[in-house]
Order: C-alpha cells, then sequence, then structure tokens
C-alpha cells in the first residue's frame, strides 16, 4: 500500500474515531436526559417550522438564527425528538475534524493534519459540544473554513484543487466568516482576530499583503455584507442580547480601570489549558483541564515555540487566533469558560500536533530511533487519551448529581416509564418550572399523545391530584424534589404508596380522597376553578391556611392566587401568592385538566387582629398598568371575603 493511500486510511479511521465518541449513546445515555436549553431550541424551532423567520430569536437570552435553520430542518426530517436536535451539532463537530485536518495540512503539511485531527476527534471539548442540542459548536466549523480559504488564497496551492482565482477564495473565506456571525456571540472573536491579523501580515510579510490587497479588502467587504442584518438588528435592539449584561463584569471593570479581574481570567484560561479547567458541571467535568498532562506540557511547549518564531505567518496566523479566541472568555464571569472560547477549535491541537513533528525529525535524525517505535508510542498515547474521554464521557459527567439535575435525568425517566406504561392515561408531574420548560419537555420526550398531564411545582406547598379513568390518581416526582411534609404525611395517611423508580418517585392514590375541609365551601371562580373549602391551623406567631380546589374546565386564562388577611377595619395585614405565571406562552395554569384536585398550603403570621380572610384569582397580566382584573364567581364578585372565627 502506498504512503498516500495509509494516509487516506488513517484519515478515515480518525473520522470513524470521532462518530464513535459523538454518535454513540446520544439519545439519554450522555447527556442523561434534555435541558432547558435544548428544549427552548425545540420551541424555536417549532417557530421557524410555523413560518415566523427572524434573523435573531430573542427567546431563551437571544439566540443568532443560523444553527436554529439547520436544526428546524432536522426537527422538520426526523420528527419531535432528542436526535432530530442533536444529529445537527454531530455532524457537525465531524465536520470541524475534517477542517481541522484541511486546514492544518495547508498550513503545516499532512503528517501535522492527521495528529491535528485525531487530537481534536478525542479530546473531551470539541466531543462534548458536539453531542448537544446546542448552537456553539457550528461557530469553529465556519471560522475554521474561512481560515482554509483564506490561507488558500494567500499561499495560491488551493487554487489546483477549486480552479478559482484568490479573489474568489477570499470572498468564500469572507462570506464563510460572516455566516460565523450568525452562529454564536464567541463570533464576535473572528473580526477581533482577522483585524489583529491584517495588521500583522502588514508589519512582518508587507510585500505579500500589498500584493494580495484587493483579496483582502474583498474578503472584508463580503464579511461585512454576510454579517451586515444582524449586526443592524443588534444595534437597533441593544436590549436583545441581556445574557451579555450578567456576565460581563470583569470588562465593565476594565472599562472603569480596574484591570484585576481581567488579569486573574488571564491566568485562569493560561492553566486551564493543563492545570484546572472549566468550573461548571454544565459545561465541563468541573475542574478538567483541556489536554491531559502530556498533552498540556506539548501544547505549551507548542506555543512556546510558535512565539519563538512569531515572524513566521503561518505560527502568528495560530497565535492569534488562539489569543482572539479567547477574549469572549477573558472579559466574562467564570473563567476559562470553554463554551465561549469554542472558538479555538480549529487550530487548538496544533501546536501539540506541530512539537510531535517536530519530535519525531528530531529523534529519528539524532537518535536514528524507529519510526515504527514513535508510530506504536503515538498509538498507545492516542488511545490512552481515548480512553480517558470515554470515562469522562460516558461515566464521570452524566452521573454527577449537578448534571443529572441539569439535563432533566428524572423528567427523561418519567417519559420511557409513560411510554412502557400505555394503561396510565392521566398523571401529575411535579418538576421546578412547570410555568415555562416542564411542560414542553415532557411533550418533547414522549413518544404518546394519549397522555393526560397536568404540571405543578410542589416547592410553594401545592400538591396536584389529576382525575384518573380508573378513578385513581398518579403522581410522579423527581427523587431530589420532595413534596412538603404536610403533603408527603397527608399522602401517605390516603394510601398514597411511594413506588422509587430510582431518578423519580411514583404515587398512587387507588381512590379520590374524600375532602372534609374545616370551612366547606362551593365558589366557582370565572367559570373554571372551584374553591371546595379550606382549614386554619392558628398559632402565635404564624398561621396556616390550607386551601382546596377543583378544576371544573380546562383553564383558558393566565392565573394566580391570592389569599389575604384583613383586620376588623379592612386594612391588610398579610397576603401570600400562588401559580404565578412567568410566559404568557407557556402558562402551567392552562395545562390543569378538568378534575383536578389542588391542595394549597399558606404560609401567613399568626391571626392577631386579624378577622377576615379575604382570596381569589387574578390574571397577573393585566396589573402594569393595574388594576389587576380577578376570575369573578357565580354572584359576579371577584374575591370572597369571609369571617375568621
Amino acid at each position: 500500500m502506498g504512503r498516500n493511500h495509509r494516509q487516506q486510511g488513517l484519515l478515515i479511521f480518525i473520522l470513524l474515531t470521532a462518530a464513535v465518541l459523538r454518535l454513540s449513546g446520544l439519545h439519554n445515555s450522555s447527556p442523561p436526559g434534555i435541558e432547558h436549553d435544548e428544549v427552548a431550541n425545540w420551541l424555536i424551532d417549532h417557530s421557524i417550522l410555523a413560518g415566523n423567520h427572524a434573523i435573531y430569536f430573542t427567546q431563551a437570552y437571544g439566540h443568532e438564527a443560523g444553527f436554529h435553520y439547520l436544526q428546524a430542518a432536522f426537527v422538520a426530517l426526523l420528527g419531535d425528538n432528542v436526535l432530530a436536535l442533536r444529529l445537527p451539532a454531530a455532524f457537525t463537530g465531524l465536520l470541524l475534524v475534517a477542517v481541522t485536518y484541511a486546514l492544518a495540512r495547508r498550513l503545516f503539511g499532512r503528517q501535522e493534519a492527521l495528529l491535528a485531527a485525531a487530537l481534536i476527534a478525542i479530546l473531551f471539548w470539541p466531543v462534548f459540544y458536539s453531542r448537544l442540542g446546542l448552537r456553539a459548536i457550528t461557530l469553529p466549523l465556519l471560522s475554521g473554513l474561512s481560515a482554509y480559504f483564506w490561507w488558500g488564497a494567500w499561499d495560491g496551492a488551493t487554487r489546483r484543487l477549486w480552479s478559482s482565482s484568490p479573489l474568489v477564495l477570499f470572498a468564500v473565506s469572507g462570506f464563510c466568516a460572516g455566516l460565523s456571525f450568525h452562529t454564536y456571540m464567541g463570533a464576535r472573536a473572528v473580526p477581533i482576530f482577522y483585524g489583529l491579523f491584517t495588521f500583522y501580515l502588514a508589519v512582518v510579510d508587507w510585500p505579500t499583503l500589498r500584493a494580495r490587497w484587493r483579496g483582502v479588502a474583498l474578503f472584508w467587504l463580503v464579511y461585512a455584507l454576510v454579517a451586515a442584518p444582524l449586526v443592524i438588528y443588534l444595534l437597533t435592539n441593544p436590549g436583545a442580547e441581556y445574557r451579555i449584561s450578567e456576565v460581563d463584569a470583569p470588562l465593565r471593570a476594565l472599562l472603569a480601570g480596574d484591570w484585576q479581574p481581567v488579569l486573574h481570567n488571564a491566568i485562569q484560561i493560561l492553566v486551564g489549558f493543563g492545570v484546572n479547567g472549566d468550573p461548571l458541571w454544565r459545561q465541563n467535568v468541573a475542574g478538567r483541564p483541556v489536554f491531559e498532562p502530556i498533552g498540556a506540557l506539548l501544547f505549551y511547549v507548542g506555543v512556546l515555540y510558535m512565539l519563538w518564531r512569531w515572524r513566521t505567518p503561518k505560527y502568528g496566523f495560530v497565535l492569534l487566533w488562539l489569543a482572539a479566541s479567547a477574549i469572549p472568555s477573558l472579559v466574562t464571569v467564570d473563567a476559562p469558560s470553554i463554551i465561549r472560547m469554542i472558538q479555538m477549535l480549529p487550530v487548538l491541537s496544533i501546536p501539540v500536533s506541530h512539537i510531535i513533528h517536530k519530535i519525531g525529525q528530531f529523534s529519528t535524525k539524532r537518535w536514528r530511533l524507529s519510526t515504527r517505535v514513535g508510530y506504536v508510542c503515538l498509538g498507545l498515547w492516542f488511545t490512552a487519551y481515548m480512553w480517558g474521554t470515554a470515562v469522562a464521557l460516558f461515566h464521570t459527567w452524566p452521573n454527577n448529581d449537578e448534571v443529572q439535575f441539569v439535563w432533566q435525568a428524572a423528567l427523561t425517566d418519567m417519559g420511557v416509564y409513560l411510554d412502557e406504561n400505555e394503561a396510565m392515561t392521566t398523571a401529575a408531574i411535579a418538576g421546578w418550572s412547570p410555568e415555562t420548560m416542564d411542560v414542553p419537555t415532557m411533550s418533547l420526550l414522549l413518544r404518546r399523545d394519549d397522555l393526560s398531564l397536568s404540571h405543578f411545582s410542589p416547592l410553594d406547598g401545592t400538591l396536584l391530584l389529576p382525575l384518573a379513568a380508573d378513578g385513581g390518581h398518579h403522581l410522579l416526582r423527581p427523587t431530589i424534589l420532595e413534596f412538603d411534609p404536610l403533603w408527603a404525611a397527608w399522602l401517605q395517611d390516603h394510601g398514597g404508596g411511594a413506588r422509587p423508580f430510582g431518578a423519580f418517585v411514583q404515587y398512587t392514590l387507588p381512590q379520590t380522597p374524600s375532602l372534609q375541609p374545616q370551612y366547606p365551601a362551593t365558589v366557582l371562580f370565572g367559570e373554571q376553578i372551584r374553591l371546595l373549602g379550606y382549614d386554619v391551623v392558628g398559632a402565635e406567631d404564624q398561621m396556616t391556611l390550607l386551601t382546596y380546589w377543583r378544576v371544573e374546565q380546562r383553564p383558558s386564562l393566565p392565573a394566580r392566587l391570592f389569599v389575604q388577611i384583613l383586620d376588623a377595619d379592612g386594612a391588610l395585614i398579610a397576603e401570600d401568592y400562588h401559580w404565578d405565571t412567568a410566559d404568557p406562552q407557556r402558562l402551567w395554569f392552562t395545562h390543569w385538566q378538568a378534575g383536578d384536585l389542588i391542595l394549597q398550603k399558606h404560609t401567613l403570621p399568626g391571626l392577631g387582629t386579624a378577622v377576615h380572610l379575604r382570596l381569589g384569582i387574578f390574571d397577573p397580566y393585566t396589573c402594569d398598568p393595574g388594576p389587576c382584573a380577578n376570575l369573578l364567581t357565580e354572584t359576579g364578585e371577584g374575591v370572597l371575603l369571609v369571617v375568621l372565627e
């Protein structure tokens, strides 16, 4: 077999290895479930498929649109499922390996390109972001393509492959760079890099830059034209990217003259390659550096070698790319943030591959070591590296408690359980965000369309009992999300046996409990929800009020429950609010079903001089400007006022 065929075989093997790491167990193995950001992406994708197009989507802290159109196409082809959300990122990650190879080959030759591609194929960082249904991984692919075409235009060697003039290749490079601006906020580093690199070339290689000035000017023109729609939108809508204002404290400190936060971040970024990496479990195995010790040593030595030879354009290119890509993490919190530095990936492995190649050349010439020995050592090292990535990816990271929480492993397990138990057609799902994300999460996870689900949060003392066809009630809650002790005891007293299923617990009441409130009532609010009565448990310093409700018909309006304690003169002493709604597009109240029983606990100050209890239900979106619109009772009143005994 010829040398070229062996190298082609190695490249195919590298790509297959990358595919295994990026595609194996992609559906709820690692990650162990689906996180809110991925669900939010799915909702944006659906809005695109419904005809709502935009250059920038303001939902979920604001998203550039590029990845969403790709993801929406996969959802249209494969349906509403986790794989449809993650496959675009997985395929993008595979293409990134190929682009790394092409770029490294253009700069340093085929052997170094194979080493660079092999390393990017097995590094935890690029593998991890290739497995999430998030947009960040598309940035290094497009920026890497831009760099590849730039160098093809700069040195002219690509013309024989593409039959294109340098002007065309510069235009293609600018087009890819402009597209990258529509992927992820870290793309702000791309124009910074090209600006610095253009200045650098003016210093170290002015004759070539002068000869190529038309191509460079065309690059900037095309880049500006492609990026312009999003730039104009962001400039005319300065509040669209409010997420940046939540993380840019180091930048604000720097602008105020305080360098300390940025200098601290710079140190954290430098040590993040080999000592202590990204501190957040949602973005990494917390603290795991980018490279293991040998890889880190090779990386640092490679960077120092390139600094020594900084006047060589290909070395200056790599150094400036790494430096510019670090800026988004440099000026924000939680450094080193690998997602904000994801622009590094096309060149990240090049310093390592370059030093390995130099060591190989030196050892064969100076010590006459067999190249086969070197290949064996490299093979063992890459195998050990791949094993370490696999262990971190499929064992360490998904089994962490914080990861299980963020990726909603409990709701994922509930979805599997409900799909397998077709006899269960009604259930209540306890969660942390029933008013926003729990409902679409379960809609995405479930493969059935005959389930009637009601959602609630036990965090504010709520218990919801859905009416099943068999007259019983089924509740599922995440194991780590406890019911209020009062309702946990109430369930046990009424025969609600708890069955643990790992990440969640199921409760089943065999029949509808007989509610016997201390103060019975039968007041219907808004023709939708009926107050059945209440209990008052008084104390000198605290009063517990229990209210009992039944849904008569599925509510159609946003609603919030309020309870107020008044003195004899009608002055407000204390109040309590529940059933809050955070997003008018996804109201958990409107997902309650007819027949649901809602038991609500209210904790208020002691009775003292209180003589009246006033309660009602209002639409919170009518309160600004007020007054709030209350749901009316059958007698036309907006509140129920009773005397406390």
